[in-house]
């Protein structure tokens, strides 16, 4: 397993939270972003500088990364398309050989969740079949919103202990399944 991170948004207390908690494990991590990160007090990790084309970092990661292979074990329903889609759950995604991305991009989050990879994001919420397309709603109802000027778009938001706690939670749980 290797976590990658859409390392550009990303805030430093989650950067350094998964490279300290990989480190320890010898998991490898990556950060793919526009721009250089260096390295604080010894820690390790694989920088991927991207070009600054559109979407440079996202195509690199989806590339670049692992989903989770299942064995096709379900009944003849499944196999033809009859039965409603498997949905995995990030513990078994994981525990089935997927990467782990770190990513607050929900179009991103959309390309990993089809690979079968475990994609979560910087509040510790997993991007899943099962809410990726909600989520990918609200957010275009409120690009909408803020188009027809009812709701200020709020640039620059802050990002608190509470948010980091959740994310380092659910991290902490994938990453300890190993």
């Amino acid at each position: 397993m290797t976590v990658f991170i859409d390392a550009d948004s990303c805030p430093a207390t989650v950067r350094n939270h998964v490279v300290k908690l990989s480190n320890e494990k010898n998991i490898p991590v990556i950060f793919a972003a526009n721009r250089k990160f260096e390295p604080e007090n010894g820690q390790i990790f694989q920088m991927k500088v991207c070009e600054t084309e559109k979407d440079a970092a996202d195509n690199f990661i989806v590339e670049n990364s692992s989903g989770a292979v299942f064995s096709n074990t379900g009944c003849a329903d499944d196999r033809y398309g009859f039965g409603k889609p498997v949905i995995h759950t990030p513990e078994e995604l994981v525990k089935a050989g997927s990467d782990v991305v770190v990513t607050r991009d929900l179009l991103l989050a959309k390309r990993l969740v089809e690979k079968n990879i475990c994609a979560m994001n910087d509040r510790g919420t997993f991007f899943t079949a099962k809410n990726i397309d909600r989520l990918l709603k609200e957010r275009e109802e409120d690009l909408q919103y803020v188009a027809m000027g009812l709701v200020k778009h709020a640039k620059g938001s802050t990002y608190n202990k509470k948010e980091f706690a959740d994310f380092a939670n659910s991290f902490d749980k994938i990453i300890n399944l190993l």
